[in-house]
């Protein structure tokens, strides 16, 4: 578990990980993206879908506690014992949208995410308990945990599957 000293590095330990994210999908050509498996049973878009979706998700859980209420994390009607389905699901869903929508949404997620935390005080990252929902832990590692953290266990799986396949031509995004 990282702790962050302040806000800006926590906020350069995001900026990291996502470039190596960013980076790593990069190496992945369109058809890569859509139509193999890297992951599990996921794709490099499934991959992409999933992470939008808990940047999203991190985002409505400060929003709702900045109405002074408790989130059901990680969803209304869903405990964290039920995380896999939540994660197929989300995945699933994103399926039907093109690549290029996926794309859109994944830089819009990360876009809104960072312009949160960037506009978030020193306090409200890292003071323990500042919001009630997040108990004894600063909402800096659970923003690391959606970000960084997540970014970091995805971007080895899609250089485990490149180890295997390296690319032969470069990227024909």
């Amino acid at each position: 578990m990282n702790t962050f000293s302040d806000k800006a590095d926590l906020l350069d330990a995001i900026a990291s990980a996502r470039a190596a994210l960013e980076s790593a999908l990069a190496r992945l050509d369109d058809r890569t993206l859509t139509a193999t498996v890297i992951a599990g049973e996921w794709t490099g878009k499934d991959i992409m879908t999933h992470v939008a979706d808990w940047e999203r998700r991190f985002l409505r859980w400060v929003e709702i506690g900045r109405r002074g209420e408790i989130p059901q994390r990680p969803e209304p009607g869903i405990s964290w014992a039920e995380e896999d389905r939540l994660n197929q699901s989300v995945v699933e869903r994103g399926r039907a949208r093109s690549l290029d929508e996926v794309r859109a949404e994944f830089a819009a997620a990360h876009r809104a995410i960072w312009q949160a935390l960037v506009a978030m005080s020193e306090d409200e990252l890292l003071a323990p308990g500042y919001y009630p929902w997040t108990g004894d832990e600063p909402l800096a590692q659970i923003a690391w945990g959606v970000t960084g953290d997540h970014y970091a266990g995805h971007t080895a799986d899609i250089r485990a599957w490149l180890t295997q396949h390296p690319p032969q031509t470069g990227n024909h995004a």
